[in-house]
């Protein structure tokens, strides 16, 4: 029987608060088709990385010629990729599968009644049938980087507004949320500030969640700050539809574990220092600014969670990608494409053929160091040809660096926004289970 822990309760050995991520290959996810080609995955995740790269750019710009970050109408989101994590809101609790997004801050679910709303597979959430819902007057604290905030009259709303035409519009409340843990037990969360949204638009059906789980770098509205200053999240084999090790903790219970390195929130967004890459031993000659965010916002590196390729600056981009084809010569037939944006292909299969290659590993400041080997650097396209899951940001006004999930595979990744840093552990998350 699985026992309910309270927040306010005091327990000798508090239950960690980590609960399972669900990502777009795994089968527990409701789009998951057994018939999907390897083609048609990397097809869809290469696309959805480009358009969530363009999302990001896009809400930056808008950032910085506004000069203001709470007023961004535009919100980055995470198309065709990225994970659901299941809770439960309310008293009593409804079930909601909800995306996790480090690019945006404010959770926020469909509720009833729907002036518009777009279908779901779980129930609908009925404030007025909860105990624990209240709702929110002006000018509360972090209503400035509410996107859309506007009082009408003491009730405080927001109207979020995602690029690509997704959309949620309602009023901004109190509630709890329940979450089920790793160990089949359920951990209570009260009072936390959330989107109630009776007006939502979504363009694709085929996208199946219900609201959007934030854990971006916003203060008081975020998941991240409103559970504790800390959260975690391990990434095994994404590739693989059986793993079920994936998952986010949130809060004190949080892997804060391993090399650190300086974290900077600009945009509501998680930065940081990228001072070179090297393959094998060698270190590649990268101009020490090609990473460096410049003083007007422009330039930098983000770590984001919704993002599956990883897209870096032309600087860099361009002598790893040099390396690559190097080493490459004589090994492997190159597949040609036009432009190096379109990726850097060759003949054979990632697991029988890069036995051996050497890995690529970003070198971050303060000693902190991410290892691609060739399952993270490299993605199937089909039964006989792979190519670079890395591709050039070609921004030349923003020269935007994001550092995406395959990246991030076989780590934990720990923020700390009391110490403002971000932890890299190597380890096989079935390890840190519980």
């Amino acid at each position: 029987m699985s026992s309910i822990i309270l927040s306010t309760s005091i327990t000798t050995k508090p239950s960690r608060l980590a609960t399972k991520l669900i990502h777009r290959n795994s089968y527990l996810h409701p789009l998951y088709d057994p018939n999907e080609t390897v083609e048609d995955r990397s097809k869809r995740e290469q696309a959805s990385s480009i358009e969530r790269f363009a999302f990001l750019e896009s809400k930056i710009k808008e950032l910085k010629s506004v000069g203001n970050e709470a007023r961004s109408s535009l919100i980055p989101f995470n198309r065709g990729s990225g994970f659901l994590v299941n809770l439960s809101i309310g008293s009593p609790p409804v079930t909601q599968l909800v995306v996790v997004d480090t690019g945006s801050s404010l959770l926020w679910v469909q509720c009833l009644p729907c002036i518009n709303c777009f279908q779901q597979s779980t129930s609908w959430f009925d404030p007025l049938k909860s105990a624990s819902f209240k709702t929110l007057g002006c000018g509360f604290p972090g209503y400035n980087y509410i996107n859309g905030y506007k009082c009408n009259g003491n009730q405080a709303e927001y109207k979020l507004r995602y690029l690509g035409g997704d959309s949620s519009q309602g009023i901004l409340a109190k509630e709890s949320l329940l979450f089920e843990t790793l160990d089949e037990g359920k951990i209570k969360k009260t009072n936390l500030t959330f989107g109630c949204g009776h007006m939502n638009f979504k363009t694709n059906n085929d996208d199946t969640y219900n609201g959007v789980f934030g854990l971006g770098a916003y203060p008081y509205i975020t998941m991240a700050t409103q559970l504790g200053n800390k959260f975690s999240y391990c990434i095994g084999d994404i590739n693989n539809p059986l793993y079920t090790h994936n998952h986010l903790v949130l809060g004190q219970g949080s892997y804060i574990e391993g090399d650190s390195t300086p974290l900077q929130i600009h945009f509501g967004h998680y930065y940081v220092t990228l001072q070179t890459i090297s393959v094998g031993s060698k270190t590649l000659k990268i101009d020490p600014n090609a990473f460096k965010i410049s003083s007007d916002g422009s330039g930098g590196v983000l770590i984001d969670s919704g993002m599956t390729y990883t897209k870096l600056a032309n600087g860099g981009f361009e002598l790893l990608y040099d390396e690559i084809v190097d080493l490459m010569k004589g090994l492997l037939e190159r597949i040609p494409t036009q432009r190096k944006f379109e990726g850097l292909c060759f003949k054979g299969v990632v697991s029988r053929d890069l036995v051996g290659f050497p890995a690529v590993t970003f070198h971050f400041a303060g000693g902190a160091d991410l290892v691609l080997e060739s399952g993270s650097l490299f993605r199937q396209h089909g039964g006989d040809r792979f190519c670079l899951a890395i591709l050039p940001s070609n921004s030349e006004l923003l020269n935007l660096s994001v550092i995406g999930i395959l990246a991030q595979q076989n780590y934990n990744v720990g923020f700390d926004l009391e110490q403002m840093k971000v932890f890299f552990r190597r380890i096989d998350c079935q390890l840190l289970d519980e």
